[in-house]
């Protein structure tokens, strides 16, 4: 399923849909964010990660070329919220200045091979956000143009309600240690990266542009979104290549040039950093006539 396909030009940036699985699935691949809530059943979930057993409350937050697949279900009951990665710098682009949910967003990227560890959903949040989605999944595609209405707003609680309502796995009080806004140089920061990503960032050249010193922008940038700047602009570019690879032709080469990593050697180590393939394996495993 593609970006093109989930939200159409003029539909709302947020769609919803239900599932009953009561076989495998096979792995596949997303150019938009999913965010998957198990409220019945049990499965087990298939990712870069590895294997992690699954049931009801769990939840899945996927980033842009993350993959993955449900095996071992048993009457698993799902619900996938869809968000268009654009809506966090256009209608969304509030969130990105509230610290926990704005780095909920980011442990997507983490969620996976990185840390291995499912997210579960608190008891309150589960019953908030299962009575929302029953009432507002539908086809995808299928909303109405240009107004969203009430059921984009419902959409919009849900994940609030997802983004709020999770604690990862390990994390510590030094982790929740945060300020209550996010410094506005760390998010000038990531707007500038996300907006060139094939500019030949180097850590000095972020900092003297949003004038503070490389050691304090690393510092602050990880404990507001979770990584250092350096690497979140290595997943922006693995996650840009892998949409590359599904909906073009282009040789692998050329789209590394293209997101910024001029060396296809060093291109080849970052992608599969993220995603645990290959470039050439992730375009053969997931494109659709692949």
């Amino acid at each position: 399923m593609r970006l093109a396909e989930v939200f159409p030009p003029g539909r709302p940036p947020i769609a919803a849909e239900r599932f009953e699985l009561r076989s495998d699935t096979a792995s596949h691949s997303h150019d938009f964010i999913e965010l998957a809530v198990v409220t019945g059943g049990t499965a087990t979930h298939v990712s870069a990660a590895g294997e992690q057993p699954l049931a009801r409350g769990s939840l899945t937050m996927l980033r842009p070329g993350d993959w993955h697949g449900y095996h071992d279900c048993d009457r698993l009951t799902v619900y996938n919220l869809y968000v268009s990665p654009e809506a966090f710098r256009r209608e969304l682009a509030w969130m990105r200045a509230a610290p926990h949910l704005g780095r909920s967003v980011r442990i997507a990227g983490r969620s996976g091979r990185h840390t291995g560890h499912p997210l579960r959903l608190d008891p309150t949040a589960l019953r908030v956000v299962e009575t929302g989605l029953a009432e507002t999944a539908g086809e995808p595609g299928s909303d109405p143009a240009l107004h969203p209405g009430p059921v984009y707003a419902v959409r919009v609680g849900i994940l609030l309600c997802l983004l709020g309502g999770v604690v990862p796995h390990g994390s510590t009080d030094a982790d929740s240690e945060r300020t209550d806004h996010v410094h506005p140089a760390v998010l000038a920061a990531a707007q500038l990266v996300e907006n060139d990503i094939q500019r030949a960032w180097n850590l000095d050249d972020l900092a003297s542009t949003v004038n503070l010193s490389p050691p304090y922008l690393t510092r602050m940038f990880t404990a507001h979104l979770g990584v250092p700047p350096m690497t979140y602009l290595g997943r922006l570019r693995a996650e840009r290549a892998a949409a590359l690879l599904i909906e073009t032709d282009m040789p692998v080469a050329a789209i590394g040039r293209l997101v910024g990593w001029h060396d296809p050697n060093y291109a080849s180590r970052r992608f599969r950093h993220f995603f645990a393939l290959s470039p050439a394996a992730y375009r053969t495993r997931f494109r659709p006539d692949g």
